[in-house]
C-alpha cells in the first residue's frame, strides 16, 4: 500500500512513524524528512519544534505505541480538547438562534460552571491554547469560549464574588452572539470595510442585547455586560458612548478580555499579533479607555504567567521568557541556548510568537 500524508499534532508522534518532512530550526535539520522516529526524537521535537502540527506518512500499518508526552504538554492537550469541545458547543447554540424563541441558556450554565472548576490551577495552559494558531473560520466560536476563561480568571484576579463570577462568565460567553444577525459577507469581509458596513457590524452588541434581555430569569447585568463590552470610558465607545462609572463593570471587563483574544487571534481581515505586544499596547492605549486598575491588574498576572514560557524570535529562534518588565512588555529578559539577551537592547531582535 503506498503511504499517504497526514498533519499530526507533535503530541501525537510515536515510534516508527516517518517524516514527509524536514523539521528545521534556526536554519539547521532538527529531524529529517523519511527518518522512521524514535522515543529520543520524539522527545527532541517536543521540546524544541517551534509549531505544533507536522506531516508524516501513514498506511494501515501504523504504530500503536504510546505517544511519549510531558505532564505540561498532557495538560496542554486537555485543555485544548476541552475549549475546541466548548467551542463546538457554542457553534450548536448560535445555530439554534432563530429570533423567535427563548435562548436555552442550559449548556451556557453547565459551561460557565466548568470554566469556573477548570479555571483555577491551569491558568498556564489555558493562556497557550487561547493564544494558539488555530483556523480563521472557527474564530467567532472560539472567540466566546476564550473571552469566558480569561474573564473569569480577571474577575478572580479581582476577588468577585462567586455569583458575580458566574454572571460574568454567561455575559462572557454570550457577548457576540448577535454577530448570528450580520450579514456573513459583512462580518468576513478580508478587505478595509466601509462606514455602512462597520456601523453594521457595530450592531451586534445591540443584536447580542435584544436576544439575552428576555432570557428568564436571568440578571439584568449579563444583558447590560453584553450591551456595553464595546463602551469605552472616554466616551468613544458603542453603541450608547457611555463614560466611566456609567458603563457596567462585566462590560468593563470583557472589553479588556474581548480586546486581548481579538488581537492574539487571526481573522479574515488581521494577522494575530503575540501576546506581549498586545499587552504592551493595551497599556498604552487603552489608558483613557479601559479601566485602569482592571486593564493593570490584567497585565500584570498575564506577564507573571508568561514568565517561564518559551517564545519565538524574529530571527526564528527560541528563547524562553527569564523576566518581564512591566515598562518593556513586548522586550522581556529571555534565555537562548543559555545565552540571555535584553531585548530591550535588541533594535533588530523581537518576540514573533509564543511557543504551546
Amino acid at each position: 500500500m503506498m503511504p499517504t500524508v497526514k498533519r499530526i499534532s507533535i503530541y501525537e508522534l510515536k515510534p516508527n512513524m516517518i517524516l514527509a518532512e524536514n523539521l528545521m530550526l534556526n536554519g539547521l535539520t532538527l529531524v529529517a524528512k523519511n527518518i522512521s522516529i524514535n522515543v529520543m526524537m520524539i522527545k527532541k521535537i517536543i521540546e524544541f519544534y517551534p509549531s505544533n502540527t507536522i506531516y508524516i506518512y501513514t498506511n494501515e500499518k501504523e504504530a500503536v505505541t504510546p505517544s511519549i508526552q510531558t505532564p505540561e504538554k498532557r495538560s496542554f492537550i486537555e485543555t485544548e480538547n476541552l475549549l475546541n469541545h466548548f467551542s463546538s458547543n457554542i457553534y450548536k447554540f448560535l445555530n439554534s438562534i432563530d429570533g423567535n424563541s427563548k435562548l436555552d441558556l442550559t449548556e451556557i450554565r453547565t459551561m460557565s460552571k466548568e470554566v469556573l472548576d477548570n479555571n483555577n490551577n491551569n491558568y498556564s495552559s489555558i493562556l497557550k491554547s487561547i493564544t494558539n494558531s488555530r483556523n480563521i473560520d472557527e474564530y467567532l466560536t472560539r472567540h466566546c469560549v476564550n473571552v469566558a476563561f480569561l474573564s473569569s480568571m480577571l474577575g478572580k484576579w479581582l476577588n468577585l464574588a462567586q455569583k458575580d463570577l458566574t454572571l460574568l462568565t454567561y455575559a462572557a460567553f454570550l457577548h457576540d452572539i448577535g454577530k448570528v444577525k450580520v450579514n456573513p459577507k459583512t462580518l468576513n469581509k478580508p478587505s478595509k470595510l466601509t462606514k455602512l458596513e462597520f456601523d453594521e457590524i457595530k450592531k451586534h452588541s445591540v443584536y447580542s442585547y435584544e436576544l439575552v434581555r428576555n432570557i428568564p430569569y436571568l440578571d439584568e447585568s449579563v444583558s447590560l455586560a453584553v450591551l456595553m463590552h464595546h463602551e469605552r470610558l472616554d466616551g468613544s465607545g458603542y453603541p450608547l458612548h457611555l463614560k466611566e462609572d456609567r458603563i457596567n463593570t462585566f462590560a468593563k471587563i470583557i472589553g479588556i478580555t474581548d480586546t486581548f483574544d481579538a488581537m492574539t487571534s487571526d481573522k479574515v481581515y488581521s494577522k494575530k499579533q503575540n501576546p506581549f505586544k498586545v499587552l504592551e499596547i493595551m497599556q498604552y492605549e487603552g489608558m483613557a479607555t479601559l479601566d485602569y486598575y482592571y486593564l493593570t491588574t490584567f497585565i500584570k498576572q498575564m506577564l507573571n504567567y508568561y514568565t517561564g514560557e518559551m517564545v519565538k524570535l524574529s530571527d526564528n529562534s527560541i528563547g524562553k521568557i527569564v523576566k518581564t518588565d512591566i515598562n518593556n512588555i513586548s522586550s522581556p529578559l529571555i534565555s537562548v541556548d543559555s545565552t540571555f539577551i535584553d531585548l530591550k537592547n535588541e533594535k533588530d531582535l523581537f518576540i514573533t510568537d509564543l511557543i504551546s
